[in-house]
């Protein structure tokens, strides 16, 4: 195997592997997304039952609000980890790209070493046989 054979062969390899770090990014992406409408949720819930309607309403007041103060440091704290997912998504796409430019590069030079060896070849065989035909 030659070495640019080797090279594409790495190049695969290299290009698969930033695609499955590109896909880990994004489930990532979309589980903090799932976790960031379910803090939503509970943050309406919470707001809704704050009504003045229930004769308790006063004894619960604290930890309703408690619960709003920790629903949105969770909801803070949730989308900064979507922005840095995005970065992190954002940068494997360039990385990826890059890649499979390189790859690109390397196959056709690949592609070019594999059609000067057939060639070679051709042009070997056909000298060989002219030299038997003269003896």
């Amino acid at each position: 195997m030659s070495a640019e054979h080797e090279r594409l062969r790495r190049l695969d390899r290299i290009l698969k592997v930033q695609r499955q770090k590109r896909l880990l990014e994004e489930w990532r992406l979309v589980h903090l997304r799932e976790e960031g409408a379910a803090i939503d949720r509970t943050t309406a819930e919470l707001i809704a039952s704050l009504g003045t309607e229930s004769a308790l309403h006063g004894l619960f007041v604290g930890a309703k609000v408690n619960g709003l103060r920790r629903n949105d440091v969770a909801r803070r704290s949730n989308a900064d980890l979507q922005a840095a997912t995005e970065t992190r998504i954002r940068s494997a796409r360039r990385s990826e790209k890059g890649v499979e430019k390189v790859r690109g590069e390397a196959a056709q030079l690949s592609a070019a070493e594999d059609e000067a060896s057939a060639l070679r070849s051709t042009i070997e065989g056909h000298l060989a046989r002219g030299r038997t035909s003269f003896e």
